[in-house]
């Protein structure tokens, strides 16, 4: 049987995102960037600020801005989330174990998101955030991705076509088990990323290693995206090709 959805709860979520993107943001913006009448609009605003998720900026513009809550409600499930804490674990180690910054990042739809950061222990080192949305084209994390999916879905996350790889490079991805980019997510940085597939084989997300490149050289590659590749094997629920 099928069940309808709440109309009202949908906007809800979708006025939450668009706050959180385009903060601090007035009521008027926020009706032509949801193309929702400025009545309907304020409604739900008005219910997300009583219900703690919003709240008006404090220099009295009539402008939006998200609470806290979002990041308190965030860092529940990443704390309670099964795969999040063995992640935990294993991000630490991974980064003793190369002095590099190690994090993992899961699939949300058609984004790839970070969840868990082990930052580097040395003074210059990759900074990357919680939250954080990584590109997909040309980095590490999309070429270990693509390397698990067919072009179909590949295509559904809608990166540039020149940067997807051809299939012959995708199965040496495959074969060793890591990829390897250099400054895709930060110039002068080079990452290595492994796969995390689910128990159908499908990847869900990765590991990643980012390192200045005058560390990360490639006589270390190998032995990076052995690391990631154990790490990321570790963290599957299904058995790795």
């Amino acid at each position: 049987m099928a069940v309808k959805t709440l109309g009202t709860l949908a906007r809800g979520l979708r006025l939450l995102e668009a706050v959180a993107a385009h903060q601090p943001v007035g009521l008027s913006d926020l009706a032509r960037l949801m193309s929702e009448e400025k009545s309907a609009v304020q409604r739900t605003l008005v219910t997300l600020h009583e219900e703690g998720w919003l709240r008006p900026t404090a220099d009295g513009s009539r402008r939006w801005e998200a609470t806290n809550k979002p990041l308190m409600v965030a860092a529940s499930a990443l704390a309670t989330g099964d795969l999040a804490v063995r992640a935990r674990t294993l991000m630490g180690t991974l980064r003793n174990a190369t002095g590099e910054t190690a994090y993992v990042a899961m699939v949300e739809g058609t984004s790839v998101v970070v969840v868990d950061v082990a930052e580097g222990n040395q003074a210059v080192r990759t900074a990357v955030r919680l939250g954080q949305t990584l590109p997909l084209a040309s980095s590490a994390v999309g070429q270990v991705l693509f390397a698990h999916l067919d072009a179909d879905r590949r295509a559904a996350f809608a990166v540039d076509p020149a940067t997807i790889l051809d299939d012959a490079a995708y199965s040496e991805i495959r074969s060793r088990g890591w990829s390897m980019a250099e400054g895709s997510v930060l110039r002068g940085t080079t990452s290595l990323a492994s796969a995390i597939l689910d128990a159908t084989g499908q990847p869900v997300g990765a590991v990643v290693v980012s390192g200045p490149d005058t560390r990360i050289t490639p006589q270390r590659y190998a032995e990076i995206g052995g690391h990631t590749r154990d790490a990321a094997g570790e963290l599957s629920t299904g058995r790795r090709p």
